[in-house]
């Protein structure tokens, strides 16, 4: 528990600087794409993701899921990136490069019975969502870095935190390319209900008792690619890879029946138009 609260404190500790530096950074992290022209509405943009993802953090079968995308901002101000594995999110204080407020993801159940005949029964964890915070600093135009904290507050139980920074090119005005590297962190309670073998499940699995400690729960990267056909019209592909570390990879559902490396690819669009005028 001590490794978590530190790492999480790490992680405070940084969106404080992010926050201080947002503050009193004289540089403007301009949006190339923002909406110049000013406005009395508000654009709406609404949409999603379709993507081939593993059937629980973990597993070697993939199945089809969906991300979707929502955001709202005010004619003429900036127009914020949103990437396919950041939780949906209201920015309640928001200056030209810094942003954050609450967040909010969903967490697909977890079924190990396509790895453990009978363990169905004893091992799933339901479709859960996730709600918390986020802070998101921009040092340039051309880097995007992100901090969510989020608690479970349906379904399953425990608190997760994601941190992201991603390198941001702009060729022109339809193409956005971006790229970087991943982290994940969990208390107790989260690794033990996703990674944890209790022995009541060890003796319907076969599978040893395992305990899962908190701290890294994996690392990684992602890409994406977009293409603005026009303000109101977007296209998106993306592929996400993590490697189950630490503890989460220690357990047996993942060591000796799953995989630590999970990828996940999908394609997506999304939909503009003003309102409110």
């Amino acid at each position: 528990m001590v490794r978590v609260r530190q790492a999480l404190a790490v992680l405070v500790g940084c969106g404080a600087a992010m926050l201080r530096l947002a503050a009193g950074d004289p540089a403007r992290a301009e949006d190339p794409v923002a909406v110049k022209a000013p406005g009395l509405g508000y654009i709406v943009t609404l949409g999603g993701f379709a993507d081939l993802e593993p059937r629980f953090e973990g597993a070697r079968h993939s199945r089809w899921g969906f991300q979707p995308v929502f955001d709202v901002r005010k004619e003429g101000s900036r127009e914020w990136l949103n990437l396919p594995r950041d939780g949906v999110d209201i920015a309640v204080w928001e200056t030209d490069n810094f942003r954050a407020g609450p967040v909010a993801s969903g967490r697909w159940e977890r079924d190990v019975g396509s790895l453990v005949r009978g363990f169905r029964h004893v091992g799933v964890v339901n479709l859960s969502i996730e709600a918390g915070g986020f802070m998101e600093y921009w040092p340039s135009q051309l880097l995007r870095t992100r901090v969510e904290v989020r608690d479970a507050v349906v379904g399953a139980a425990g608190v997760i935190s994601d941190a992201s920074a991603d390198i941001v090119l702009r060729p022109d005005r339809q193409w956005t390319i971006t790229g970087g590297p991943r982290l994940s962190l969990a208390d107790a309670t989260f690794m033990r209900s996703y990674y944890s073998v209790s022995p009541q499940q060890s003796v319907t699995s076969g599978l040893p008792a395992y305990t899962a400690r908190p701290g890294v729960r994996s690392g990684g990267a992602g890409s994406m690619l977009k293409y603005k056909w026009s303000d109101e019209i977007s296209t998106m592909a993306f592929v996400e890879y993590q490697r189950i570390a630490a503890s989460a990879f220690d357990s047996p559902l993942i060591s000796q029946r799953g995989t630590p490396n999970q990828t996940i690819v999908g394609v997506g669009m999304s939909f503009s138009f003003v309102t409110g005028r």
